[in-house]
């Protein structure tokens, strides 16, 4: 009984993770009418920060906390590199 619950709480977390990134695809595709495959890596780039802070003592929500603001700040930070969003830009 132990194992099933486990499995079913697994397989709950895993497709809520799984639904998340969906709504994020279509809420991103809807807005903008470019798939944009970044997002993959980004998420990718979040879990394996928040894993390693954990794994080196950082409490959950420490790490929580550190690794939303390494997002927005990486979000950001590269939002302007790859496309110009200025008004006057050539259409």
């Amino acid at each position: 009984m132990n194992m099933f619950l486990e499995t079913l709480i697994g397989g709950l977390l895993a497709g809520t993770m799984y639904s998340l990134v969906a709504i994020g695809f279509v809420l991103i595709y809807k807005a903008s009418g470019v798939f944009n495959y970044a997002q993959g890596s980004i998420l990718l780039f979040g879990a394996l920060t928040f894993v390693s802070l954990t794994d080196q003592g950082v409490p959950a929500f420490g790490a929580i906390a550190i690794t939303i603001a390494l997002l927005v700040l990486m979000a950001t930070s590269s939002s302007g590199c790859c496309c110009d969003h200025s008004p006057t830009a050539a259409r």
